[in-house]
This record gives structure tokens, C-alpha cells and sequence, in this order.
């Protein structure tokens, strides 16, 4: 191919959309978190409980500024190279598939790291040139490949040490890319004569349909992750309208606006029965054990405030039950208890 027009238009949509994000208010070097989960980044909680766009959309995101600089200038260095020998079509098809893959293999590694830019499609690309070099290893002696063998190594072995020592690296979007670019490449890069152009974009087409079935079969077996962060934040709603309910409850069998009976009644259905199956569910997301060792730390402070506030209506509502001042003393005692959990887990959540 003598003129490269996907690797520009590539790295001009990478630009656009940094760009639009900061206009977006994004901080430019460091954005926040949950800023990049907006905009689309890769993460798991939310990407296998039906939002698979996101392993599109965070192939065009970045991570600040300079991450994209160090993108960008590695896609234009080997993009030109590769478009040129697999032709558009297949520079494409290896781009997008190398990039899905690594997104795949990322969610699968670790799913609470949140994970964006166009890493994996670009280590699909020296992927890509790495099967191409083996592929025509008979050529090896020519300086130009000898050269660009050398470098494609050095490459990679750098920044997959690099991946391994520096925190904050998705180094699992790496490797994911750098298999699907050699696969794909292996395929893709035939030897190049007049009959083998003929059929690059059937062979192109083939290569990407495939890998899209490929893909999507992958995407069935990743185990769907619930959303840490978002049942935090749910539950802080849900503690807030229990307490309200019970304290209401409480207020009015004091002021005899309400009897005993319609005091336990209430004391069961509304706030036991809810209380006891989110706290099921909080058990268990508990015992997953790939969450990061900071939601691990909220999960059990949490559950051990909702076990202190059960067990101190559970003491109240056999307190009541059979009249036992000692039980109403002790289910006080509890809540007590329970409110002191409740303000270490509400600072550490502030941390």
C-alpha cells in the first residue's frame, strides 16, 4: 500500500475524544475514576453486567495526557508499517481485534481495575509485526527487517518489564493485545505477491468475523461481577430509610399512637425481613475474594455494623415479645455497638 490513511485517521480520533473529555472537565493529567467510568473505560462491574460496548469505547480513551502521548507516538511509528503490508482492511481487522481481546483478557485477569486506552490494539500491532518477522524468517538477513526485528523486541521487552514493576499498568490488556496481533497477524501476513492481494480482503473479512465469534464466546464464560461501589452507595440510602422507619415506629409506641403488636409487626416486615436479605447480599459479595483490598475492608465493616443492628432489633423484638427489660437493655446496648461500627466504616469510606 503505498499511502497509510487508517493509522492518521486512528490517531486523530484518539485525540478528538481526550479532547472532548477535557472539555468535558477531565483532569488532563490525572482524571478521576469514576470520570473515565462515564466516558466509557473498561470495568468490570459494570462491563459484564451488560455494558460489552465498554471494551470498544476504552480502546479510545486515555488515562491523561501523557498517557496518550506515549500511545500516539507508538502508534505512528509502527501503524505506517503495518497498514502498508496488510493493506486497510486488515490493519483494521488486527487493530479492533487486538484491542477487544486485550479489553477481554483485562475484565478477565482483574476485574476492578478500571482500564482505558489504545494499549492493547497497539501491542496487537507489534504483534502483528512480530508474526509477520517469523513468518518470513528467511528474510531475516536483510538489514531493514533485521532492524525492525530488533526493535519490535526491544519494544516489547521493555514495556512488558516495565508493565510488571510500575503500579497502574494494564499489563493484562498487554499481553491480551500483543496474542490477538500475532494470531491475527499470522494469518493476515501471507506472502506478498499479486495473487495473495487478490484475496487480502476476503482473507481480512474472514480473519475478522471469526475473531468477532471468537470474542463473543469469550465474553459468556467471564464471570458477571457485581458492583461494589454502587451497592455501597445503595446501601447508604437503604440504611438511612430503615433507621427513619424504626425511629418513627419507636417515636409513635411511645407517644401510644401505636401498640405493641403494630410495633413488632413493624419491627419484622419493615425493617428485619429487608435488613436480613441485604445483609445477604453484602455476605456474599464479601466472599468473592478478587475484590481490592480497600473494598475488602469496607465490605467487613460493613457487614459487621448490619450484624450489630440485626442482632440489637432481634434482642428488642424478643425483648418486647416476652416483656424482658433485660433483653430491651441489651438490644440498646447493641445499637450502640453498632453506631460505633457505623462511624469507623463511615471514616474509612472518606479515606
Amino acid at each position: 500500500m503505498p499511502k497509510i490513511t487508517v493509522t492518521p485517521v486512528l490517531l486523530g480520533l484518539n485525540v478528538a475524544v481526550f479532547g472532548l473529555m477535557l472539555a468535558g472537565g477531565i483532569h488532563p493529567m490525572t482524571p478521576a475514576i469514576d470520570s473515565l467510568i462515564q466516558w466509557g473505560a473498561n470495568y468490570g462491574p459494570k462491563t459484564t453486567n451488560g455494558e460489552w460496548w465498554r471494551m470498544f469505547t476504552a480502546m479510545f480513551l486515555h488515562i491523561g495526557i501523557l498517557h496518550l502521548l506515549f500511545n500516539m507516538v507508538a502508534l505512528w511509528q509502527i501503524g505506517g508499517f503495518i497498514e502498508r503490508l496488510l493493506g486497510l482492511t486488515g490493519f483494521l481487522v488486527l487493530y479492533l481485534l487486538s484491542g477487544l481481546l486485550g479489553s477481554v483478557v483485562s475484565v478477565a485477569w482483574n476485574p476492578f481495575v478500571v482500564s482505558a486506552g489504545a494499549s492493547g490494539a497497539i501491542f496487537g500491532l507489534y504483534g502483528g509485526l512480530l508474526s509477520f518477522l517469523v513468518r518470513h524468517h528467511d528474510m531475516a538477513s536483510h538489514a531493514f527487517l533485521a532492524t525492525l526485528r530488533n526493535n519490535t523486541l526491544a519494544f516489547l521487552g521493555f514495556n512488558l518489564l516495565y508493565g510488571f514493576i510500575q503500579e497502574g499498568i494494564d499489563i493484562a490488556a498487554h499481553f491480551g493485545g500483543l496474542a490477538g496481533g500475532f494470531l491475527c497477524g499470522f494469518v493476515l501476513t501471507q506472502p506478498l505477491n499479486r495473487v495473495s492481494r487478490a484475496r487480502w480482503y476476503v482473507r481480512s473479512a474472514l480473519v475478522g468475523v471469526t475473531g468477532l465469534l471468537l470474542l463473543g464466546g469469550m465474553t459468556t464464560l467471564l464471570q458477571r461481577v457485581d458492583d461494589v461501589q454502587a451497592m455501597l452507595q445503595h446501601f447508604a440510602s437503604f440504611d438511612t430509610t430503615t433507621m427513619v422507619t424504626f425511629d418513627q415506629a419507636v417515636a409513635q409506641f411511645q407517644q401510644r399512637q401505636r401498640t405493641e403488636a403494630e410495633l413488632l409487626r413493624t419491627l419484622e416486615q419493615e425493617v428485619l425481613l429487608p435488613w436480613r436479605a441485604q445483609r445477604d447480599t453484602l455476605l456474599r459479595l464479601q466472599s468473592q475474594r478478587r475484590l481490592p483490598q480497600r473494598q475488602q475492608q469496607l465490605m467487613a465493616a460493613l457487614v459487621q455494623y448490619m450484624t450489630a443492628r440485626q442482632e440489637g432489633w432481634e434482642l428488642l423484638q424478643e425483648g418486647l415479645r416476652t416483656h424482658d427489660s433485660r433483653l430491651v437493655k441489651s438490644a440498646n446496648e447493641r445499637q450502640r455497638q453498632a453506631e460505633q461500627v457505623f462511624e469507623q466504616f463511615s471514616t474509612r469510606g472518606q479515606k
